[in-house]
Parts: structure tokens; sequence; C-alpha cells
């Protein structure tokens, strides 16, 4: 149960979790009617705003909106009873910041679309169902790929352990790839035994992804501030098919579309460029985002892709156009990683602001959103804000979610944003998170190199730095 819904509960002992859907009239206007109408309303609609009715309140004022629908940290009302945003006037004016349940209770009206009674049909609740989800065979292929033997790479020397800077499982195979320096170790999940390694001469991959049948792997990296790459190979015979792209600086993104048809890929360039597969050429270029490309990857059915940045710009396209079909503006820093539901109904978000965010893709509303969800702890003796940021994110066949973050924690979550388990704190920080094919293990890789695995109640090490 939420936080403002244990306070409402607890000032008004007849409500039940069912009836706490908060709209308007019911619950946000009471609200605004103690700390918001003294200067905003009929009377005193000081900037041209008039809370005191529920057009005004959609309609905003000189400033603009004051509320978007669907997204709490795009609406200024919002972002001015935070007090969080930077030249946003902290409200109420020259007083005290509201007590946090009560901004909770404006969060969620607003997350839910700003219904404006408890007639009212929440938006985003409409879209599929969370809990009546069954893993889908989409993509699924007869035979699933798995590698023959491979004899192992010459050795090489670093100044000290590889850190796992990519990691990614086969959606139908007991199969993980992991990144190293200059290659990609391939790695049976059921019998922990090497299979053997790919080389990538040209770097470090800092993505690895099967494609949607598990035929296919793609490798994306290269080296900062020279070079970089996107690298595709048969899965089953180790064969380079072919390479993409040709930056001067490393990929940081990438992705095959279901069809295997087309790859995209990004990286500090702010360009997503997306290949054709058959000659290699160039098919189109998205140019809307200011910073560096962090994250992409095709929906499932291909239909969509999903793109986001080093600013928190996060963009849903049409995979045949490259128009866009919606922005989805909710997180507050870079986006570290993304993760679509085996069917394509929803999409998960991961960000350095220490939020995870599931979107329904079909109208673009958060159906869940979890803040901190990796906040780490202070040390003794130090202050401030701990860093909460999730450094990876990743869907299973079943509908979970696993995220590692800063807390240096493995977490498990239902699509609703609930959480199901935390492996132990480590030692070290985890960078990369994947999930089994049965969805039985999370596998997680570290800064130092070491894999381990999480079975949501036991934690093993399978590889050591």
């Amino acid at each position: 149960m939420r936080v403002w819904q244990t306070f409402l509960m607890i000032l008004v002992p007849a409500l039940t979790a069912a009836d706490l859907h908060p709209n308007y009239d019911d619950d946000i206007k009471p609200i605004l009617r103690r700390y918001c109408f003294q200067c905003h309303s009929a009377g005193e609609a000081r900037s041209g705003l008039n809370l005191e009715a529920y057009a005004g309140t959609l309609r905003g004022g000189s400033s603009g909106e004051a509320i978007v629908p669907g997204r709490a940290s795009a609406s200024l009302l919002y972002q001015a009873i935070t007090h969080e945003k930077d030249g946003v006037p902290r409200m109420p004016l020259g007083g005290a910041k509201l007590p946090d349940p009560t901004i909770a209770v404006v969060r969620e009206w607003i997350q839910l679309g700003a219904p404006e009674n408890a007639a009212s049909v929440p938006k985003g609740q409409s879209g599929p169902s969370l809990t009546n989800y069954k893993p889908t065979s989409l993509n699924q292929p007869a035979l699933p790929a798995m590698p023959g033997a491979m004899q192992p790479l010459p050795p090489t020397k670093t100044a000290r352990p590889h850190p796992i800077t990519a990691l990614a499982t086969s959606p139908w195979a007991p199969l993980a790839a992991i990144a190293g320096h200059e290659r990609i170790t391939l790695y049976n999940t059921t019998t922990r035994a090497v299979i053997g390694e790919l080389p990538f001469p040209e770097g470090v991959p800092f993505i690895l992804r099967f494609s949607r049948d598990g035929s296919k792997l793609l490798a994306a990296g290269g080296r900062p501030a020279q070079s970089g790459k996107a690298v595709l190979y048969d899965v089953a015979t180790g064969t380079r098919i072919g390479a993409f792209g040709d930056e001067h600086d490393v990929v940081l993104a990438a992705d095959l579309n279901a069809d295997g048809k087309l790859i995209a890929l990004g990286g500090p360039g702010k360009i997503v460029k997306v290949y054709n597969v058959a000659d290699g050429k160039l098919a189109y270029t998205i140019t809307k985002h200011t910073d560096w490309i962090t994250a992409l990857e095709f929906s499932p059915d291909g239909s969509k892709l999903a793109t986001g940045d080093r600013s928190a710009g996060l963009h849903l396209w049409e995979t045949a156009t490259g128009r866009i079909f919606v922005s989805l503006a909710e997180h507050k820093d870079s986006i570290t990683a993304l993760s679509w539901r085996s069917d394509g109904a929803l999409l998960a978000s991961a960000s350095e602001d220490g939020t995870l965010v599931v979107w329904n893709a079909a109208d673009g509303f958060p159906v869940a959103t979890v803040a901190n969800a990796h906040a780490a702890k202070l040390a003794p003796g130090m202050y401030g804000k701990p860093a909460a940021g999730i450094l990876s994110i990743a869907f299973s066949n079943d509908g979970t979610i696993a995220t590692v973050g800063r807390d240096q924690l493995i977490k498990q979550w239902t699509a609703d944003g609930k959480p199901k388990s935390a492996s132990p704190a480590r030692d070290a920080l985890p960078t990369k998170v994947a999930i089994t094919f049965d969805g039985k293990l999370v596998l997680a890789g570290d800064e130092r190199g070491a894999l381990t695995q999480w079975d949501g109640k036991q934690e093993v090490a399978l590889r050591h730095p």
C-alpha cells in the first residue's frame, strides 16, 4: 500500500484500499482549498491560475498548463509543491512545504491521469492487465540456438580486473553472453560452464543483445573517443555476420529489430542511427535527442523503438518510419536502461534519478512508478542525499523485473512496481543485470568482473575477478 493510502485510511478509517483512487473532487480540491485558494481561486486568480474549478486546474495560467495528466514530474503544480525544480516558484508562496503524504496524493492523482471525480476512469488503467499477464510465445523458435564447442581466445592482461560492461541472456536457451576486453564470453547458465569466446577486436563491448528468437547476438561498443561499431554474430556457429556503423566514439546503445532487418545504435554523437542489416546502409536517423544516447531497444513485435539519453529524454518511435510516437517525460536524470515486456505492452525504464517507471506502451502513461528504488545508505559521519541510481534493468519472460543499482543490491519487482526480493548487500558495485530464459535466475555482473546469480533467496558466485 502506498504512503498516501495509509495516511488517508488513518484519517478516514471507513476507507478501504479499493476506494483509494484519488480524484479532484474528493481528494485534491480539499488540499488546494487549504493551501492554494487564497491566491489561486475565482476571486484571486494570480498568474491567471484558478484552482477552484477542475477545468481551471487543467487549463493552467499564464505560465502554462498546471497539470500534465499522467506525468507528475512534468506538471508545474507538482514541481511547485515539491520544491525540487530550479526556476519554478516554491508554493505555497512564503509558506512551508506541504507534508510528504499530501504531496504523494497529488502525485498519485496526476499519475492516474488527473480524474475529476470518483466515476472517472483513471488514465493508463484501461491498458494491458498487469495481474493477468501470461508469457507469450512471440518470436519463439522451433529449436533454440545454442553454440557448439569453441576455443578460448588468447588471454589478455589488464591493469585491473575488467568490469562487466555488458551482459545478456538468450530469451529461449540457457545461454549468457558476458563482455570482456576485446571479447565476449559465452556461458551455459544450466551447467555453469564456459562454452567459448567470440572476438570483438573493435574494443570493449558496452552492449550485448540477443535477437528476439535467440539466433543472433549483437555486440556494440568500441574505444572511447576513438571509434565505435556494432557487430552481429550467428549464435550457433559463432560466425561474424557483419559490422555496422563507423562512429568516432564508442557505441553506448544498440539493438536488433525482431525481424532481424534493422539495427539501431547511438552514443555520444546524440544521434540514433538505424541501419539495414541486408546491405549495411543507413535507413534513417533520429536527431531529437540533445545529449548522449544511453539506452535503446526495439519492441518485441518490432513496431516501436524506445530511446533514452543522458539528460532524461525518453521517446517512443515508429520503427517503420522513424516518426515520433510519444515522449515519456517522468525521469529527472540519465536514462540508464530500457526493457520491454515480452508481449510489448509494457516498457520499463531505469534512471540515475533512482526511479523505476513502467509505461503503458499504447498511450504513454506510467502504470507504475517506484521512486528511490535503489537508494544507498550513507556511511556513518556522511551527510547529504545518498546515491539512488538504477544501473541496469531487465524484464523476464514471466513479467518479473530485475534491477541493480547504487545500493549494491539485486532487486526483483512485479510489473506494477511491488518489491518481490532483494539480495544481500554486495561489496562491489553491480553494473549489469539479466534474467535466464526460464525466469528462475537473475544474473548480475559487477565493476570487478565478478558474475553472480540470485534466485530470490540465495546468491551464488559464478565467476570471480
